[in-house]
């Protein structure tokens, strides 16, 4: 992508923006509103993580006109389909050229450190100048992998990032560790392919494709379930993996019953592995629990909204996944890589932010820059596209882009005092 700006020679500006993913693209798209310099710094190509770190069946789970963006015009799209991981890549690197992003790509960041009224950005291309940055470089890019003791020999292990097809591992059985929404999705996948798959659960909730005749994202919007304030959420709330639902062939609803009925063989949650042997925690019936919890708490959220609604809605109904098990499996506690025939290890087990070219002091031990809605307490710094930041919707493609608005207009009142 090329424009004046990002083949300026002088590497001083008002702002940079650090990540061409939606959030730091949305977040450029308001900067150049309010007449700001800016540049948008990416190590790779716009939206990246979008095209290297999804499998190739990959869609979004939330419709298309949940993509949210400033500018962004998906009058070509079918607004209630569920894009597939190319055409989702595609949909941001068009976007930054209709609003004249000045992404320059390719350009590593190093470290950031305060100097004067300003900030100074190591990069592989030399130093940064700018007086405001924007951290857009992603709550969910490292992959996070548990600390257990030690693998069977010759079992392989990757990491969901890297998994791209079933025939990509080796023969044989495969042990999904994860039961979010990439778990559950990929140990789907991997089973309609004919392959033997263990599920490590964990506690996680889920929610209905649809319901009373709305996708559930059309629920959720206008219940106000996605604007929610983070300073109303209880922690252990914010801390939960994102529910479980798929958007593949045109969206269903993923339970761990239907899941079992598929002949996913469904474990607790992984707790170690060694000598050729991994153990499980006795949690699995808590685990189908507490997701049929989640789902009946959402159904009584929408119930309650369509009752102070006028005009006539379908009535309440279940999804046929959802159907309970006549009884729950009997989860080992241990399984014999070996006697099982487990060649592989996918783990599903969750992304960490992409931070390390921050000063430590202004961050938490997990990573997260500290911040106050999304404001950092050095002068002009700002994050964006992380969840939780302001509200539910701060790190998805519906709710990001608000806090993309807000960060710039902040920087327009920092720049201009």
């Amino acid at each position: 992508m090329t424009s004046a700006q990002d083949q300026r020679t002088d590497r001083r500006t008002d702002a940079i923006v650090v990540g061409a993913g939606p959030a730091g693209l949305a977040t450029s798209r308001h900067l150049s509103a309010l007449g700001i310099d800016h540049v948008v710094l990416e190590r790779d190509v716009v939206g990246s993580s979008w095209r290297t770190q999804r499998w190739d069946s990959f869609t979004l789970v939330t419709p298309t006109w949940s993509v949210r963006l400033p500018g962004l015009d998906l009058g070509g799209f079918d607004q209630d389909a569920f894009l597939p991981r190319d055409a989702t890549a595609d949909l941001f690197d068009s976007y930054a050229k209709s609003i004249s992003a000045p992404v320059r790509t390719g350009v590593e960041v190093g470290k950031l450190r305060r100097q004067d009224d300003g900030y100074v950005l190591s990069t592989t291309e030399g130093d940064w100048h700018a007086r405001a940055v924007v951290i857009a470089s992603g709550g969910l890019r490292r992959p996070h992998i548990p600390d257990v003791a030690e693998l069977p020999v010759g079992v392989t292990a990757l990491h969901a990032v890297d998994y791209r097809r079933p025939e990509q591992l080796p023969a044989g059985a495969v042990l999904v560790v994860g039961g979010g929404q990439s778990g559950t999705q990929l140990a789907e996948e991997l089973r309609r392919a004919g392959r033997k798959v263990y599920l490590s659960t964990s506690m996680v909730g889920r929610v209905p494709r649809r319901y009373r005749g709305r996708d559930i994202f059309q629920w959720l919007t206008v219940t106000g379930n996605l604007n929610q304030p983070t300073e109303q959420t209880p922690p252990m709330m914010r801390n939960a993996p994102q529910t479980m639902v798929s958007g593949v062939n045109g969206g269903h609803t993923v339970a761990l019953q239907q899941l079992a009925r598929d002949g996913v063989i469904l474990l607790g949650r992984l707790t170690g592995a060694d000598g050729g042997r991994f153990t499980f925690a006795d949690d699995l019936a808590g685990n189908i629990e507490f997701a049929d919890t989640v789902a009946a708490r959402i159904r009584a959220q929408i119930d309650k909204y369509i009752e102070s609604q006028p005009g006539e809605f379908p009535p309440a109904d279940t999804d046929a996944a959802e159907q309970s098990l006549d009884t729950v499996p009997n989860a080992p506690a241990t399984l014999d890589a070996a006697a099982e025939g487990i060649s592989t290890v996918l783990w599903c087990t969750g992304m960490l932010p992409d931070t390390s070219w921050l000063p430590d002091d202004m961050l938490e031990p997990t990573g997260v820059p500290k911040h106050e809605g999304g404001a950092l307490e050095a002068p002009g710094l700002h994050v964006v596209g992380f969840p939780w930041l302001t509200h539910r919707g701060s790190g998805v493609l519906y709710g990001m882009a608000d806090d993309a608005e807000r960060a710039a207009d902040r920087i327009k009142s920092y720049l201009t005092s």
